[in-house]
């Protein structure tokens, strides 16, 4: 199995709940189920609990993206964070879901990577109402949304209470992903991991290298955060010793936030790397 490290230059209804809104995007010809409940048994401030679904016209057992939006597990959201990528990917054909999960300092980890889960869960459930192909789904994120892909590919106990997902997600997307907690300052690890190291060593991804991951796709910037191209390529020759499949990439002229900021253009570099990774 390759281990491949790709740079690049820029080239070539159902309505679940109360209040959903179905808003077409004709030009586009996708439309979007906005605010719908993932987690029917609690009730999270500022939507925590709410996703997005992005739908093609006509999918035809379309695959399924959940994406995760960034924001240091503190911030952000998935109006903010998601709307352009889940449309970008809508346009290409892809069935897209987009959660809001909790933020820290107020819920600490893992109630962010237990709503990711649950997210996944949701969509594996309710996706092929709308022709989407529940068999056949990719999770993907950006930053800590990356952080949070990336460890739900290489660890599967947050699966264990979902047995519905079992063989059904094919592949990972992190962009820009945090692999190893230690690389954080401690005020932000202790804001969201808090203070039990014990906690910190099984909350980094770089601690399940071992056979039989998910193939995975990675993604990052030339300009991206201080050493994350010799970390990720570190990490991914790890994971290559055991046999994984894994593909990086990195992408020219572009940093932490800019990798995903010209997603909407027909010839960008990491909108044709995940199509072709889903293919």
């Amino acid at each position: 199995m390759k281990i491949s490290t790709i740079k690049l230059a820029l080239i070539p209804l159902f309505l679940l709940g109360t209040g959903l809104t179905n808003q077409a995007y004709s030009a586009e010809d996708i439309s979007v189920l906005k605010d719908i409940d993932y987690l029917t048994s609690v009730d999270y401030e500022d939507n925590r609990d709410k996703l997005d679904v992005y739908l093609p016209q006509n999918p035809k057992n379309a695959p399924v993206l959940v994406h995760f939006h960034g924001g240091g597990l503190t911030s952000g959201s998935k109006d903010k964070g998601s709307r352009e990528y889940s449309k970008a990917f809508a346009k290409q054909g892809l069935c897209v879901v987009a959660p809001n999960y909790r933020l820290a300092p107020q819920h600490k980890f893992p109630a962010q990577i237990n709503d990711a889960t649950a997210a996944i869960s949701w969509a594996e459930k309710n996706m092929a109402t709308h022709g989407c192909d529940t068999s056949n789904m990719y999770i993907s994120g950006h930053s800590a949304g990356a952080y949070l892909t990336a460890l739900l590919s290489v660890d599967d106990k947050y699966y264990a209470q979902y047995p519905n997902l079992a063989g059904k997600i094919k592949g990972a997307i992190p962009i820009s992903p945090l692999l190893n907690l230690k690389w954080l300052e401690p005020d932000h690890l202790q804001k969201v991991w808090g203070t039990d190291k014990s906690v910190y060593a099984a909350a980094s991804v770089t601690s399940y290298v071992t056979p039989n991951k998910m193939p995975m796709l990675i993604m990052y910037g030339d300009n991206d955060h201080k050493d994350m191209d010799i970390k990720i390529a570190d990490f991914a020759k790890n994971m290559k010793m055991q046999n994984n499949d894994i593909v990086v990439i990195e992408a020219k002229n572009r940093d932490h936030k800019s990798i995903i900021n010209h997603i909407n253009k027909a010839d960008d570099m990491v909108l044709k790397s995940v199509m072709a990774f889903i293919k």
